[in-house]
């Protein structure tokens, strides 16, 4: 099943607050790696109609974090607005070590204070 299927996950339409999606998304990213699967599509929605939207803003920036970080690539889903993907690349390196890797919000290159969330705001500002 995993060698050609994406692995998807739904971190916005169950009432989720944004530390119950990040969680959701790690774990996801973390089946899809063990099972082989060609990659992970987040369906985060496009946000709030009344308010501002929290998830899918952040979820996106995650996604771009953890594809860096780990060896995969973000895409946007072309069928979905609402949706994005991480391709694991398979051929390349991953930088993830024998073990479980552990997919945190804080980057390896990050200085002490700063979390994936706040670099990639800076990155967007630059």
């Amino acid at each position: 099943m995993g060698r050609n299927a994406l692995y998807e996950v739904d971190v916005a339409h169950s009432g989720e607050t944004w530390d119950v999606a990040k969680q959701k998304i790690a774990q996801a990213l973390d089946q899809a790696v063990y099972g082989h699967f060609k990659g992970l599509k987040v369906i985060h929605g496009y946000g709030s109609v009344s308010g501002q939207s929290v998830i899918a803003p952040r979820a996106i920036s995650l996604m771009r974090h953890l594809a860096e970080e780990y060896g995969g690539r973000f895409a946007k889903d072309q069928k979905n607005p609402g949706a994005s993907l991480i391709w694991l690349n398979k051929a390349g390196g991953t930088g993830m070590v024998d073990e479980k890797p552990f997919y945190s919000a804080v980057s390896k290159k990050a200085q002490a204070g700063d979390n994936w969330f706040d670099q990639a705001l800076k990155r967007n500002q630059e």
